[in-house]
């Protein structure tokens, strides 16, 4: 199970390069402690999708983590950078401790592992957002506009927090995954067999990577 998101991450590397606001659009990456500022030598890895449909004014989170040092407290994207990867600590633009907070749709926590399929999130909800980029923004349509801005242009990252690991324990840039129309909800009827294919790849990517470590 811990591999489905990461085949996802896979399948989406294998389209086109993204076409200018293609709806709608995956952006993503690979999460490990590496990625974290400062890095650490957290066992754990992770893949984490977001899909944005900026005229449908909607994005939805698609994750998968594993082998945390302790259970996670929270889960969310920050923006924005001023260039992809700096700064390298900027402020949390989502919901705070995490996306679907005390819904049916919350990401996972208190867990060292798990998936996550977000429901459709409207980017016009205020309760998508965390209150304080909302104020920094100067509202909630000068927020919409910066964190969409910011995902196209790889300013924002996912970053999942630990009791262990309080400022970040897993982290990924998002960054350009495919500019095809890609199914919503994420998992269309059409990716299965691409999943699987990508899915024992990148299983035996890690761990070869497990094996060098």
């Amino acid at each position: 199970m811990r591999y489905v998101a990461l085949a996802i991450v896979a399948a989406a590397l294998m389209l086109p390069a993204p076409a200018a606001r293609a709806i709608p659009m995956p952006f993503g990456g690979i999460l490990s402690g590496a990625n974290e500022t400062p890095p650490n030598n957290s066992p754990g890895a992770g893949s984490v999708t977001v899909v944005l449909d900026p005229t449908a004014e909607t994005i939805q989170i698609l994750a998968s983590f594993f082998g945390l040092t302790t259970p996670d407290v929270a889960a969310h994207i920050h923006c924005c950078q001023t260039m992809p990867g700096n700064p390298p600590t900027v402020g949390v633009a989502t919901t705070v401790p995490t996306f679907g907070f005390n819904t049916p749709g919350q990401f996972p926590l208190g867990v060292t592992e798990g998936t996550y399929l977000s429901p459709i999130f409207s980017l016009e909800d205020p309760s998508f957002y965390n209150p304080a980029f909302v104020m920094l923004q100067g509202g909630l349509e000068q927020a919409e506009t910066a964190l969409i801005a910011g995902i196209e242009n790889g300013l924002t990252y996912f970053n999942i927090h630990t009791s262990q690991n309080p400022g970040g324990e897993l982290r990924t840039q998002l960054l350009p995954l495919g500019g095809v129309p890609v199914p919503a909800p994420i998992v269309g009827a059409g990716l299965p067999g691409l999943i699987l294919a990508c899915g024992a790849l990148l299983v035996l990517a890690w761990r070869r990577r497990q094996l060098v470590v």
